[in-house]
């Protein structure tokens, strides 16, 4: 690509990316203002407080002191202090949801000007300890690609956003989501509403409501059941007969007998209420996210067919699921009133916790497969909405146009890194076919950007097998798995060197490849050994990938490594990534070129970085090493 071809890209690129930018400031700029007033509201509002309230006491003491006025003068003040508290509580709960939009769009706008690190989620949760591309490509923690994607409120949508990362889907699953993504690309109020609902959003990986959902049944007998209804209305009849002297001195019998069987019932089922009770803990956090969410998922209109059958998934059980998640918060605080210590004898007598316990449990058992498919509803509709939102803010993405009858292809048009700032983000096009080029060789100087160009395409397949837009201008994608060997590292609790490690990651991906259409991206293969042994097993492994169809990258140091294209008869090319010295500064360009490059720039970033220092010319020195058939 040329120069001025780029430039004009980038140009549109800016151009494109003004629009959500002068959005998000706008709506930023008018809530912060909405805010400030509400707190001068607020501090007002306390004021008159604490002016009513001293009011109050000075006509208390006016009227039942000093008996001046009449001591109806009381119930003025007091009026206007529960109006005050009102109002003040109304206040708080509308601070608290501006508050969340403009961290919503203070969210936004870093993200627009690359400032967005460290401050979403990284979901390092969902990292697995054995996957394919995961760590390679960097999909989760600090400046990961789910850091950059991920804006969901509840755990359950975060999951299914990792797994969409994790698991390639179909290609008609993918158009799916294409279309549900472009119908909520444009929906910033409905984006808006969903960051403002109220209730905290939870950090971990919001399993626990389906945990809970899934877990064995807690039985309770149907004498049980009878009894812990009874045996209080027994309790409150005969007390309510013992105090009117039917009993006459036997009274104490009339309730002693109630009481005792009630204890007798408590500790048969004391175990079981004790565990329904504890099992709620964890999900009630998320309950009480849930139920405004599905709130408002049950009465949005869709068009796609993929959101109508998200809210379908909502209708199919009897019963609303915001109605019947809010009745099971109500007995989940009834439950909690237990502890306050002058209802807690109250609460024993009328078995208050075991009636309560079984009513929870009866929830559990009725809705147990409609919470199963409210929570995939809820969690596919976050992910949804994420991946929206990513659009609205990168409008010169595209979508993948998929190739479902293809073989393994991957080309693109303007391909760049999702992560990098696009002020600074280089573009190049690129071919991957298994019926043409099936392998690009990629060398270059140290810092040229040859690992950048490998995540860029990995990056962008993750993206596109999701059904999320990509970094580029345009791009085809066969269905592919995809296999990395990029951060291979040593372990030390499993006592695995580097070397081995890599060996094994590399017989893995030759393993997908035989049953699977694989995407490979590999990086320095086998540098953990020397030349000789590195280029036999390079050229064994490259030459298996090719021959089993698979379409990849592998970049290297080492010379003899690109010598495997012409083993290949024009399955494979050269490529390369160069510097230039300007002011006697080592500066990069990231463009790509075709070719091998065949000098060294290792000895110069090592004196760049103060590790030697290099000869001045005319001294007899040790000089700069010339070009080996290993670059630096």
């Amino acid at each position: 690509m040329s120069t001025s071809e780029f430039a004009g890209r980038e140009a549109l690129t800016n151009t494109a990316h003004e629009i959500p930018e002068s959005e998000y400031a706008c709506r930023l700029s008018g809530r912060q203002r909405q805010l400030a007033s509400i707190r001068v509201l607020h501090q007002r509002l306390w004021t008159y407080l604490i002016t009513a309230a001293l009011a109050g006491i000075v006509a208390a003491w006016a009227a039942l002191s000093s008996h001046l006025v009449s001591a109806l003068w009381i119930l003025l003040p007091s009026v206007v202090v529960l109006s005050i508290i009102q109002s003040l509580t109304k206040n708080a709960r509308i601070h608290s949801r501006v508050q969340w939009i403009v961290s919503f769009y203070e969210l936004g706008v870093a993200r627009l000007h690359h400032q967005w690190q460290g401050r979403g989620i990284g979901g390092g949760q969902f990292r697995p300890d054995n996957h394919a591309y995961a760590s390679d490509l960097d999909l989760f923690g600090t400046g990961s690609l789910f850091e950059l994607l991920c804006t969901a409120r509840t755990g359950i949508g975060r999951a299914v956003l990792a797994k969409w990362l994790l698991n390639p889907a179909e290609c008609a699953e993918i158009a799916e989501r294409q279309r549900a993504v472009a119908e909520l690309r444009d929906q910033l109020d409905l984006r808006e509403d969903w960051a403002s609902v109220e209730g905290r959003t939870l950090d971990q990986a919001g399993a626990s409501v389906r945990d809970w959902a899934d877990a064995p049944a807690i039985i309770f007998p149907l004498y049980a059941r009878t009894l812990a209804i009874i045996l209080p209305i027994c309790l409150i009849v005969l007390s309510l007969l013992a105090g009117a002297g039917v009993f006459g001195h036997n009274w104490t019998w009339a309730v002693a007998v109630p009481v005792g069987l009630e204890a007798l019932l408590v500790a048969l089922l004391l175990k079981k209420t004790r565990l329904t009770a504890a099992n709620l803990v964890l999900p009630s956090f998320e309950l009480a996210l849930l139920a405004p969410l599905l709130d408002r998922l049950e009465t949005l209109h869709f068009q796609c067919p993929l959101l109508k059958s998200l809210q379908l998934q909502l209708t199919a059980s009897s019963g609303v699921p915001s109605k019947q998640i809010r009745l099971l918060r109500l007995w989940a605080w009834l439950l909690d009133l237990r502890q306050f210590e002058y209802f807690a004898l109250p609460a024993a007598l009328i078995l208050w916790g075991t009636n309560l316990a079984i009513c929870i449990e009866r929830w559990r058992q009725q809705n147990r497969a409609g919470l199963a498919r409210w929570l995939d509803s809820l969690g596919q509709f976050e992910a949804l909405l994420c991946l929206a939102r990513y659009h609205y803010e990168n409008p010169d993405y595209t979508f993948a146009v998929l190739k479902p009858g293809s073989s393994p292809l991957f080309e693109a048009e303007a391909l760049g890194h999702p992560l990098l700032d696009h002020q600074t983000c280089v573009r190049c096009d690129m071919r991957l076919d298994a019926k043409g080029t099936q392998l690009i060789v990629v060398s270059g100087s140290n810092m040229s950007g040859k690992s950048t160009l490998l995540r860029s395409v990995g990056l962008n397949s993750v993206l596109a097998l999701a059904g999320a837009p990509v970094c580029a201008a345009r791009l085809q994608i066969s269905p592919l798995q995809i296999g990395c060997s990029i951060a291979v590292r040593d372990s030390l609790l499993q006592a695995k060197s580097r070397f081995q490690a890599e060996v094994e990651r590399l017989k893995w991906i030759l393993t997908l490849s035989c049953a699977n259409n694989v995407l490979f991206l590999l990086d320095e293969m086998l540098g953990g050994t020397n030349s000789a042994d590195r280029l036999f097993g390079a050229r064994a492994v490259i030459e298996q990938l090719a021959a089993s169809g698979a379409i990849g990258l592998v970049t290297t140091h080492d010379l003899a490594v690109t010598e495997v294209v012409k083993a290949l008869d024009g399955r494979a090319i050269n490529v390369h990534f160069e510097e230039h010295y300007e002011n006697g500064e080592m500066r990069f360009d990231y463009r790509m070129r075709p070719g091998v490059l065949t000098r060294t720039n290792g000895v110069n970033v090592m004196a760049a970085l103060g590790l030697l220092r290099l000869p001045r010319a005319g001294t007899t020195e040790a000089a700069t090493p010339s070009p080996t058939s290993t670059l630096d």
